[in-house]
């Protein structure tokens, strides 16, 4: 009796698993920009309403520059002039402060009086949510401190 030949068959699994992980890398990996891509002129309206822009953010560095929008000033000095314009821009007129843990308090303080000074609604300070230990273990991310 001759024998008979089993029909190959291919096992997709494996396939489908690298397809999944390859739309979980790409996914992940993408960064996406506001916008449409499109210049657009937009028409001018009597009745335009603007959008909430956001806090301002001021980042302090534990070198104690401080930095403004992607730009990095020496001191809390050079930071008025911008801070002013950006805050000029913002609605609401909120100031969030992002302070390396190793900052100098008198630098936070510094810029706080700024952001007072320069008719700033509110403060928010940046921390890290988390069990910080008592005396400043805590610091970095999300703004929770009002002041």
């Amino acid at each position: 009796m001759p024998r008979q030949r089993r029909r190959p068959t291919i096992d997709l699994s494996p396939l489908v698993d690298v397809v999944f992980l390859l739309i979980i890398f790409f996914t992940v990996s993408t960064t996406f920009r506001e916008g449409t891509g499109l210049p657009v002129k937009l028409p001018s309206s009597g009745t335009a309403v603007a959008q909430p822009t956001g806090p301002v953010e001021v980042t302090i560095g534990a070198d104690g520059r401080v930095a403004l929008g992607g730009t990095v000033y020496p001191s809390v000095d050079a930071l008025a002039g911008p801070l002013r314009a950006a805050l000029e821009k913002a609605d609401p007129r909120t100031v969030l402060i992002r302070g390396d843990r190793q900052a100098q308090y008198e630098t936070i303080v510094r810029v706080l009086d700024l952001a007072r000074s320069l008719d700033a609604r509110g403060v928010t300070l940046a921390t890290r949510k988390g069990g910080g230990a008592p005396g400043g273990a805590g610091g970095g991310e999300k703004g929770s401190g009002r002041r």
